[in-house]
């Protein structure tokens, strides 16, 4: 898929807007939120309107803006990207953890997601990581497992999993309601593997 080029402004646009999967925001919102001057963010929202990135409603006398999850899993994986490079880059321990477990993951076909108080910035000493997993089978639970162990045995932050499979995930976010899919979904970091998580999301929501 080719994807335009975006300007600064359009990627902190879209990257706040992947931050709340689940809220509309006005654009004078959205300009508060990126802390941009109002004129420029309406110009550009517009303009990732006509592009189909951000889907638009008139409810008068505003227009609220939402991210269009249909067809364009690679864009948002690329914003998502560039969310996981900017928190990992703040969060250097967390960033160790990440890359341990990307190396001993066993198979490349799976989703990592942080989520928690590590994600949320509430953390204490004490705090584990929260990473979800979302793999293609429950035979790599045990990678899984295997690799938050080995991982975790030489990390100063312990590191709590929950795994599941694509078709468990998508089953709890279609049920609409307080569970660790949403939970995960809606504060989260994505290091690995964004695009078919993205793919879910345009079919489950």
């Amino acid at each position: 898929m080719h994807l335009e080029p975006l300007s600064k402004t359009s990627v902190e646009i879209l990257a706040f807007l992947s931050s709340k999967l689940r809220e509309n925001f006005t654009v004078r919102q959205i300009a508060a939120r990126i802390a941009k001057d109002y004129r420029i963010t309406y110009v550009m929202t517009m303009r990732l309107v006509r592009q189909k990135y951000i889907i638009a409603e008139k409810r008068r006398p505003v227009t609220y803006c939402k991210l269009n999850l249909k067809s364009n899993s690679a864009l948002l994986a690329y914003i998502e990207a560039i969310r996981a490079s900017r928190f990992l880059s703040k969060h250097r321990d967390v960033e160790v953890i990440v890359d341990g477990l990307r190396e001993k993951m066993t198979s490349p076909f799976f989703t990592m997601i942080l989520f928690g108080s590590h994600v949320k910035g509430t953390a204490s000493k004490r705090s584990d990581l929260d990473v979800l997993f979302v793999v293609q089978d429950k035979e790599m639970e045990k990678a899984v497992s295997s690799a938050v162990g080995s991982v975790a045995r030489v990390s100063p932050i312990g590191v709590h999993e929950v795994t599941l499979t694509w078709e468990e995930f998508a089953q709890l976010l279609r049920e609409k309601k307080p569970n660790v899919a949403w939970e995960a979904l809606e504060n989260r970091i994505t290091p690995y593997g964004a695009e078919p998580l993205f793919r879910i999301l345009e079919e489950v929501m």
